[in-house]
């Protein structure tokens, strides 16, 4: 087991301290996964002395524990995207909560002034982008009473078993973050730029009090069950799965499926699995992975003039033009 306890101030220190932690050095702020702990890489930067991130993405031979012991006052930020092997326990020490679903697919608002604890079992494979700010620099940008708002709603659930949530555009987002190469001249940038479109994103749904973003407002039953049927849709691009065997498998009327959907993710069940669908169309096509007529094929599309026109529907540009412009 690595277990590493830390007073989160930035990121670059807390990714030299992990580095001891795991027996490795970091080079060029980055850490490889020695290989008897697991594959994989971490990655942080501090943007100034007001904003710092990490980013993520191993997969572990043994099981990971995360202290973060109190420390100054800011916002810490988590996304999560994990698919967990046997189970994760989160909270503090002393009151932990322990999560045997096999995807987490989450937001944790918190403050470095609260204690938390992260504990992912063996096998896992972890994606997580770590972000912390200053209220000093948050005190630049938000309106007092916003400001107000989202300090006490971190306070408030820095200890909750309900986090925050992911929702199609941060996941389509998280995706680019995580994709982008180190030997890239504008990495920096485009990880930054990423980063700061998650945080608008994330305040956007904040301010508006919707429901993807502010899940207490479901039962917490109800709620892992649409994070099972969320991630049938995102996998199961090459057919829209019935919506009587999506109610069978969370045990559920049809009706009641499709209103707490709608009500979580903002999207109809259709509308999100044929988004999704889409973005996967729209990778494999900007990768060069496939042409157009395979691209809408592995996706579900046996016309290739349905598949152009929903995909300009959704992208407002057709798959032969993104194409061209590749």
């Amino acid at each position: 087991m690595v277990k590493y306890s830390f007073q989160l101030e930035n990121f670059e220190k807390w990714l030299t301290d992990f580095a001891v932690a795991m027996n490795t050095t970091v080079k060029d702020r980055v850490i490889t996964i020695p290989s008897h702990l697991g594959t994989g890489t971490i990655l942080a930067q501090n943007v100034n002395q007001h904003l710092s991130y990490a980013v993520m993405n191993v997969k572990l031979e043994h099981d990971l524990e995360l202290y973060r012991e109190t420390g100054a006052k800011g916002f810490s930020i988590s996304f999560n995207q994990v698919e967990v092997q046997k189970e994760m326990q989160v909270g503090h020490r002393q009151q932990l909560v322990t999560d045997k679903r096999p995807f987490r697919n989450d937001i944790f608002l918190t403050d470095p002034r609260d204690s938390a604890f992260l504990k992912i079992s063996a096998g896992s494979q972890v994606k997580r982008l770590l972000i912390v700010c200053s209220h000093e620099l948050a005190l630049q940008y938000l309106p007092k009473d916003v400001f107000d708002k989202l300090d006490s709603f971190a306070r408030n659930n820095s200890s909750s078993e309900n986090p925050l949530f992911i929702n199609l555009s941060h996941r389509t987002m998280l995706k680019e973050v995580f994709e982008i190469k180190e030997n890239d001249p504008i990495s920096q940038i485009k990880r930054l730029s990423g980063i700061i479109h998650l945080m608008e994103k994330l305040l956007h749904s904040f301010l508006r009090q919707e429901q993807s973003a502010l899940p207490r407002t479901v039962k917490k039953n109800d709620l892992e069950s649409m994070q099972h049927v969320e991630q049938i849709l995102s996998s199961k691009l090459e057919g829209f799965p019935s919506l009587e065997s999506l109610a069978q498998e969370v045990f559920m009327s049809t009706s009641k499926l499709k209103n707490l959907f709608k009500q979580v993710y903002g999207h109809t069940l259709y509308d999100y699995y044929n988004k999704s669908r889409l973005q996967r169309a729209k990778d494999l096509l900007i990768t060069g992975q496939c042409s157009i007529k395979q691209a809408g094929s592995e996706i579900g599309f046996s016309n290739l003039s349905h598949f152009a026109k929903a995909f300009r529907k959704e992208f407002g540009i057709l798959p032969r033009d993104l194409v061209k412009g590749r």
